[in-house]
């Protein structure tokens, strides 16, 4: 057997083999770079119509199975008109529950004028459940020849039907509905009070007029309203509201300022010139 001869290498060839194993390794993570980013870029542009040809296979299977919409149940609804949703959400029975997008259906809901807060949920395998927040009137804002229903939080609801609500208080000034919260907040601590007043005038910040049995004007301090109610109140037991008065100004500490109707000053007068 011819001997076998060995010989090492040379630094020249090694170099050229190592460096064409590089480039080789290179080209492989070239290619795998562009095949990555071919397949990312078929999924950006064939990914949503899979994903949508999936949901609807979807929707098909659960309508199929018996998830479609035949019922829909609404609480806590008093004056938003049911028809009127049905409507705003275009409905249709027999469409597949999970088709149905319970985000959109909660934003057209809630640009009704009655409606404070809104809940949408799928009850299965056929239900719609709507459940409503409306908002409680506590007063009525005229603004600008319009007349508004209000709640403690200054929501609004236009009415032309004030004739309706003839038993809430009638408030103005241009941002009373901003401020009314604070003012029932105030009056609710005095019940005899808050149920006598007819109406109020907003002035600034906490600074307001109430009126009483739509005839008493009683003017409240910015500052310290609270306790001038409270003095209100106990003048009322000593039967102050029923004499002729027109207003009462309690703006300023440790005074009480009365106006008498034109008819009892008329009388004072004329019990003076006796005198």
């Amino acid at each position: 057997m011819p001997a076998v001869k060995t010989r090492a290498p040379s630094r020249r060839n090694v170099q050229r083999a190592v460096g064409q194993g590089v480039s080789y390794r290179r080209m492989g993570m070239y290619a795998t770079a562009l095949g990555a980013a071919s397949l990312l870029l078929w999924f950006y542009l064939h990914g949503e119509a899979l994903r949508l040809a999936a949901f609807q296979k979807f929707e098909t299977v659960t309508a199929r199975l018996g998830f479609r919409l035949e019922d829909v149940t609404v609480e806590g609804r008093l004056h938003t008109d049911k028809n009127q949703i049905l409507t705003l959400l275009n409905l249709k029975r027999g469409v597949p529950l999970v088709s149905l997008d319970m985000e959109e259906a909660k934003r057209r809901l809630q640009t009704l004028p009655w409606v404070k807060a809104v809940r949408v949920e799928r009850h299965l395998p056929s239900t719609l459940m709507i459940r409503f927040a409306e908002k409680n009137p506590q007063s009525l804002w005229q603004n600008k020849g319009k007349t508004y229903l209000v709640d403690r939080d200054g929501e609004l609801v236009e009415t032309k039907e004030a004739y309706k609500y003839k038993e809430l208080p009638v408030i103005t000034g241009l941002r009373a509905p901003e401020y009314v919260g604070g003012l029932f907040a105030l009056l609710i601590k005095f019940p005899k009070l808050k149920a006598r007043v007819t109406g109020a005038t907003h002035l600034r910040a906490t600074r307001w007029n109430i009126r009483l049995d739509n005839r008493v004007d009683v003017k409240l301090p910015e500052v310290g309203a609270e306790k001038a109610l409270a003095y209100l109140l106990e003048l009322e037991h000593h039967q102050l509201m029923k004499q002729k008065i027109m207003s009462i100004d309690m703006r300023f500490p440790g005074q009480l300022i009365l106006r008498l109707t034109p008819e009892a000053a008329q009388q004072q007068k004329t019990k003076g010139k006796d005198v």
